[in-house]
């Protein structure tokens, strides 16, 4: 393909974003009624298939382009979405690759993309127990891929049973799927059940325990104390969020560790002499990241010590 032919495509496909945005508000409605159902089963289409799109294809892009537009109501229907675009390379016509077509016309990150692929199908096996998040979904799929969809339907349900009215979130999911035992040692998907409620009731999933029945009316004083930590009202939603937010800053660690063992060894040294070019903005990269990873720690800070100003 030609520079020419290529800067057109790539126009094409901007153009495509703008008149996307503008009818976005439009598809509202057909989005909210679009079902997994309705999208076309995944399939692979060759790197080296350079042909126009056939009637099909086009019919399957525009059904997937319709569910895009509400990608943040339904991480099944825009997980299934992207999947299809992908592999069946329905980007082609005026993108050469996926990861351009998610930039150019959804503005997606590609780990945002190829998360939402992930999660559709433990959001869709999930689903008839309850609608769950890219987070949450993110927590089974281990369960999903390792014990098997029963296991991991079981697991959610008995989970859902255990928080009663509270809202079930990723740090709950996280918090059951580490008491299970090892695939091999689970007699089957209905063991599963009795696993968590012997670890709650051992004090080994603290967040599954039942919530504690209300304390009888107290004075003033003593409900406010009850309520405040750290000088500020807390509620339980609010306990949930900071939780999820502990375990993900905890995720977050454990990444950043694996990156420092990682990146050691002469790693460095072995990459520039390999690839100077590549290995150069590889290393910039690195520094990069760490430190807007910095900066974002050192202004979340910051604003706290305003607040308790």
């Amino acid at each position: 393909m030609s520079g020419d032919d290529r800067g057109a495509l790539l126009r094409r496909g901007r153009t495509h974003r703008t008149v996307r945005q503008e009818e976005a508000h439009l598809a509202t409605a057909a989005t909210d009624a679009l079902t997994v159902e309705a999208l076309p089963t995944p399939y692979d289409v060759e790197e080296t298939v350079t042909r126009p799109l056939n009637e099909h294809e086009r019919e399957h892009l525009a059904v997937c382009e319709q569910a895009l537009h509400g990608f943040r109501r339904s991480v099944i229907v825009a997980g299934k979405a992207l999947e299809v675009i992908s592999r069946g390379r329905l980007y082609r016509e005026t993108h050469g690759t996926f990861v351009e077509y998610l930039d150019d016309v959804w503005e997606i990150r590609k780990s945002q993309a190829y998360r939402m692929i992930e999660a559709w199908p433990v959001a869709a096996a999930v689903s008839p127990i309850g609608d769950i998040n890219e987070g949450q979904a993110r927590e089974l799929r281990p369960v999903f891929q390792e014990y098997g969809q029963e296991a991991a339907m079981t697991l959610y349900r008995q989970v859902k049973e255990l928080r009663g009215d509270r809202r079930v979130t990723a740090a709950d999911l996280a918090e059951a799927r580490k008491v299970l035992p090892p695939p091999e040692r689970l007699a089957g998907p209905h063991q599963v059940r009795d696993v968590l409620t012997v670890a709650v009731n051992e004090g080994r999933a603290p967040r599954l325990a039942p919530a504690a029945p209300e304390v009888p009316a107290q004075t003033t004083g003593e409900h406010q104390a009850a309520e405040e930590v750290d000088g500020g009202s807390v509620t339980p939603d609010q306990v949930d969020e900071g939780a999820e937010a502990i375990a993900t800053l905890e995720a977050a660690v454990a990444q950043q560790r694996q990156i420092y063992d990682r990146v050691g060894g002469g790693v460095l040294a072995a990459a520039l002499l390999y690839d100077p070019g590549r290995g150069d903005y590889l290393r910039r990269e690195l520094r990069q990241y760490a430190n807007r990873t910095a900066y974002r720690m050192r202004d979340a800070a910051g604003d706290q010590d305003e607040a308790d100003a």
